[in-house]
C-alpha cells in the first residue's frame, strides 16, 4: 500500500518543475516543458551549450543515467547546461525531436539540435563538455606527434569509433599572400598569444576558413588539425606515407582524412567550400574497423551498407590482438571492401545482445554479418577467418537468418502501458484497487438468499385459524 502510494504521488507530481534562474548558469539539471524549453534552451545567452535527456520514468536505463547527469551538471556548470525532458508528460515536445527510445540524448549550439554521440559515462559527458567549449581546430605544431594529438584518446568515445582526424594544410607562400580579414581585431582582442596565433592560422587562407567554419559544426563528431604553415612541404609528406601509399603534396594545399596505418583520403574537386568539405566529412567519418558500443552502433548501422561484425572474447589478448589486424587488414585490401561496414564488439560485455546471433563466448573470436534494417543476419561459427567468411557469404554458402525479436521485460512494459494511458489507466487501478479492498471485508450482516440451496425447505407461511 504504501508503495503504490509512493508511485501515485510521483506520477502526479512528475509535473511540478522547479525554478531555474534564466541568465546564469546551471549547475543542476533543468527539468523542461514545452512552455520552457525554447525559453531556457534557445534564448538564454548564458547557456549556449545543451545537453538533452529525454526520457520516460519507467525506464531502467533512464534512472542509472540520472545520477550521472547529476554529477555532471555540477563539474560542466558554465560549460555544458543539461536538461530533462519527461516524454510521458511531454509527447508533442518529444514527438518534434522524434524519440523513439529511452533515454534519447541530443546537444544544442548554434541554433541546431544534434544526436549525442559519445558515451553515458560520467568521464565521457565531462569530456564532451570540455571539448566543446574549446577551439574545434587544433594546431599542429610537431607533425611527428600528429596521430598522438589528433586521435590518441579518441578510440572509444566517438561517433566515428575513432580513430579518425581531419587535417588541412596550406603552404607558407599561400598563407603568407592571404589577406587575414579583422587581423587588427584579433589582436586587440584578450585571448592569450597562442589563442591569437591560432586564430590567425585558421582565418588565413580561403581553405582554412572553410575548414574552421565546418569543424565548428561537427566539433561533436570528429577532430580537426591545422598544419602549422610554418613546416615544411617535405615533413608534411612524410606522414602521408601509409602501406606504400606516396603522395605529392599539391602546391596549392589539401583538406584530407588520416587514420593511422589507413592509407590518406584527400578531399578532391576543382571547387573546395562549405558543401564538399560537409559531405566528404559524412562520407569518411567513421573508422576503417569500428569499435562498436552502445553509443554509436546506430550511426555504423545506418551507413547504407551491412555490417562486419568481429566478435572478440577480451580475456584473451593474444587472439583478439591478432584478430583485430586480420579485420584492419580486410577492411584496407579486402575483395569486398566497399560493401561492408567494419567493426568489432566485446563478446563479454556485449553477451545478451549477441546471443540473438547465435554468437557464444566459446566460439570466439567469430565474424558474423548483420544488415540492420532489413534485420538479416549471417553467421556460422565452423567458417574461420575474415576473408573466408565474407567469401562463402558472397557464394552463398551461408544463408541469411531474420533477426528475431527481444523479449521485453513484462513489467517494465506494463509500467510503460500504465503510464501512456494515464489518466484512465489509474483509474481503472484505483477500482480494482477499491473493489478488491470491499471483497475482501468480513461481512456483519450475511444477506439470507432469495433462493434456497438444493435440499434446503422452504419455509411455509403460518396458517390462519379457521
Amino acid at each position: 500500500m504504501v508503495a503504490f502510494c509512493t508511485l501515485l504521488t510521483t506520477l502526479l507530481l512528475c509535473s511540478c518543475i522547479s525554478a531555474a534562474p534564466i541568465g546564469t548558469p546551471h549547475s543542476t539539471v533543468i527539468p523542461l516543458t514545452s512552455k520552457t524549453f525554447d525559453e531556457y534552451v534557445t534564448t538564454d545567452n548564458a547557456n549556449t551549450l545543451w545537453l538533452l535527456k529525454f526520457y520516460a520514468p519507467w525506464c531502467g536505463h533512464c534512472k542509472v543515467l540520472s545520477p550521472v547527469l547529476d554529477s555532471a551538471a555540477t563539474h560542466l556548470a558554465g560549460k555544458l547546461s543539461i536538461g530533462k525532458i519527461d516524454c510521458t508528460v511531454e509527447k508533442e515536445l518529444c514527438k518534434r525531436f522524434d524519440v523513439r527510445g529511452y533515454p534519447t540524448l541530443k546537444y544544442y549550439r548554434d541554433g541546431e539540435f544534434s544526436d549525442y554521440p559519445l558515451g553515458r559515462d560520467l568521464e565521457s559527458i565531462i569530456s564532451f563538455g570540455a571539448k566543446m567549449s574549446q577551439s574545434p581546430v587544433k594546431i599542429i605544431r610537431d607533425v611527428n606527434k600528429i596521430y598522438e594529438e589528433m586521435v590518441g584518446g579518441n578510440s572509444s568515445n566517438s561517433s566515428n569509433g575513432a580513430a579518425v582526424a581531419y587535417v588541412v594544410y596550406d603552404p607558407p607562400e599561400t598563407t603568407t599572400t592571404a589577406t587575414t580579414e579583422g587581423e587588427d581585431g584579433i589582436d586587440a582582442s584578450g585571448a592569450t598569444e597562442e589563442e591569437k596565433e591560432a586564430t590567425k592560422f585558421t582565418q588565413s587562407t580561403e581553405r582554412t576558413r572553410v575548414f574552421s567554419h565546418v569543424a565548428r559544426k561537427f566539433q561533436a563528431h570528429g577532430s580537426f588539425g591545422l598544419i602549422s604553415p610554418n613546416i615544411d612541404k617535405a615533413d608534411v609528406a612524410k606522414i602521408l606515407e601509409v602501406g606504400g601509399q606516396t603522395n605529392k603534396i599539391p602546391a596549392t594545399g589539401f583538406i584530407a582524412r588520416i587514420e593511422e596505418d589507413v592509407p590518406t583520403k584527400f578531399l578532391t574537386g576543382e571547387v573546395i567550400n562549405t558543401e564538399a568539405f560537409t559531405e566528404f566529412i559524412k562520407a569518411t567519418n567513421i573508422a576503417i574497423v569500428t569499435e562498436l558500443g552502445g553509443h554509436n552502433f546506430r550511426y555504423a548501422s545506418r551507413r547504407g551498407k551491412p555490417l562486419a561484425i568481429g566478435v572478440y572474447n577480451p580475456d584473451d589478448e593474444v587472439k583478439t590482438s591478432k584478430f583485430r589486424k586480420e579485420m584492419k587488414q580486410y577492411a584496407v585490401s579486402g575483395k569486398y571492401k566497399e560493401d561492408y561496414v567494419f567493426g568489432t564488439m566485446d563478446g563479454k560485455k556485449w553477451d545478451k545482445f549477441l546471443s540473438q546471433f547465435s554468437i557464444t563466448k566459446a566460439g570466439l573470436p567469430e565474424v558474423f554479418i548483420l544488415d540492420v534494417p532489413e534485420r538479416n543476419y549471417w553467421q556460422d561459427s565452423s567458417v574461420l577467418g575474415v576473408a573466408d567468411f565474407i567469401k562463402a557469404v558472397k557464394d552463398g554458402e551461408i544463408e541469411s537468418r531474420l533477426q528475431e525479436k527481444q523479449a521485453k521485460n513484462p513489467l517494465e512494459e506494463f509500467s510503460q502501458l500504465f503510464i501512456a494511458y494515464m489518466p484512465w489507466s489509474l483509474f481503472a487501478i484505483l477500482t480494482l484497487f477499491v473493489v478488491v479492498f470491499w471483497l475482501a471485508l468480513p461481512s456483519s450482516d450475511p444477506i439470507r438468499p432469495l433462493v434456497p440451496s438444493r435440499g434446503e425447505e422452504e419455509e411455509e407461511e403460518p396458517k390462519k385459524d379457521k
